[in-house]
Order: structure tokens, then sequence, then C-alpha cells
């Protein structure tokens, strides 16, 4: 087995978090697509959250990933806030789901 060349790793993270967020944007899109008409305009809020929060842990993502391969001066810290916002915006997402379900 060879060893990886350097910062592989970092280019695979960056992907991940790359796809989550698409993954979230999708999930927020479908979901309002889905349940708009059970749910009613309450499910737009969820989307836009869903949306806009999918787009900047995408240029999250991509800022560690920069940073790292000094594209960037500055050194930016793991506070964790992007991982809390994108759980909540994926819990909020399936909390609306699930209420249309309820409530269809």
């Amino acid at each position: 087995m060879r060893p990886e060349p350097p910062g592989l790793a970092n280019e695979r993270t960056a992907l991940a978090w790359q796809r989550t967020a698409l993954s979230v944007v999708v999930a927020a899109l479908v979901v309002a697509r889905l349940s708009i008409s059970r749910v009613g305009l309450g499910v737009v809020a969820v989307t836009v959250a869903g949306v806009v929060l999918g787009g900047w842990v995408a240029l999250e993502g991509l800022g560690r990933y920069r940073t790292r391969h000094g594209a960037e001066g500055r050194s930016r810290t793991r506070g964790g806030r992007a991982t809390a916002l994108l759980t909540v915006t994926v819990v909020v997402v399936a909390l609306t789901e699930l209420a249309a379900i309820a409530l269809g």
C-alpha cells in the first residue's frame, strides 16, 4: 500500500463537506415541494434556511481547504459552528417533513 500524497485527506474532507451541503439544500427543496400544500407557507422559511445554511457550509468547507493549502494567510479555528448549524438544519428539515406527514 502506497502512502497518500500530503493534502489528499484535506481535499477529501472538503469534498465531503460540499456533498453534505448539496444534500441539505436538495433535501430542503424536496421537502418544500412535497410539503407546501399540507404545511403551508411555513415550509418556505425552512427551505430558505436550508438553502442559506447549506451554502454557508459549502463555503466554510472550501475556506478550510484553502486555508490548509496556503491560499489564505489567516488561520481558521474549528469552533464547531458549521457542524452545529448543519445538524440543526437537518433536524428542522426532518421535523418539517414529519409535520407534513402527520397533517396529511
